[in-house]
């Protein structure tokens, strides 16, 4: 579980960083982008742990 967790958040830095960049410089035209993308991934990341949908989601890419 542990294990689990950590790679949980190593993979939430990436996301932090891009959310930081984007509140420190000037790219503001960016949050658009990150409030649909963000979720996005997050749906997907979560509908391939289902076995039935996981194959339909690799075939959106």
């Amino acid at each position: 579980m542990k294990r689990w967790w950590s790679g949980v958040v190593s993979r939430l830095s990436t996301a932090a960083e891009l959310i930081a960049a984007v509140w420190k410089g000037p790219y503001w035209w960016l949050v658009p982008v990150l409030c649909v993308l963000l979720p996005a991934a997050a749906v997907f990341v979560f509908l391939q742990a289902v076995p039935i949908v996981a194959p339909f989601v690799y075939t959106v890419f």
